[in-house]
């Protein structure tokens, strides 16, 4: 019973601190896969190098710094991408919206028709400061190639 409790204070303790890191609503994110490898490849496995951007709008009533973003996918997909991280430092004014990109390394593994441009589930995990607060948004988007854009 003590334990319950003390678990439920920490836990109330932990919500309450996440919760006062960003004032207003939080960022709006989106994960893009630029690259595409070229037709007839598909059945090609091995490494590949693939470039991916992260737009970020901000919905906050201040500036937002964007200094790290993580990526690397999860489950089954075309392609398999370890964890990797870029550090940036991109600043966001209130209503902008900004992207970055970069290149990672893949794997494909497994010759599709789809090859590196079939879908593929990724979770990014993002590093912002605020008004002196640092915060950290997780999220989970399945992507495909756009080929640029």
């Amino acid at each position: 019973m003590r334990n319950t409790m003390m678990l439920t204070a920490l836990l109330f303790a932990f919500g309450c601190a996440t919760n006062d890191a960003t004032p207003g609503s939080d960022p709006e994110i989106t994960l893009i896969q630029l690259s595409r490898v070229a037709e007839g490849t598909q059945y090609d496995t091995g490494p590949i190098t693939a470039q991916f951007a992260v737009e970020v709008k901000n919905t906050l009533t201040e500036p937002l710094r964007l200094s790290r973003v993580g990526l690397q996918s999860i489950g089954g997909g075309a392609y398999t991408l370890a964890p990797y991280s870029q550090a940036f430092n991109e600043t966001i004014l209130p209503g902008e919206t900004r992207r970055v990109s970069f290149f990672a390394p893949a794997y494909v593994a497994i010759p599709t028709v789809g090859s590196a441009n079939g879908p593929v589930t990724l979770r990014g995990t993002l590093d912002f400061d605020t008004g002196g607060k640092k915060f950290q948004k997780i999220v989970v988007q399945n992507i495909g190639a756009t080929g640029g854009g």
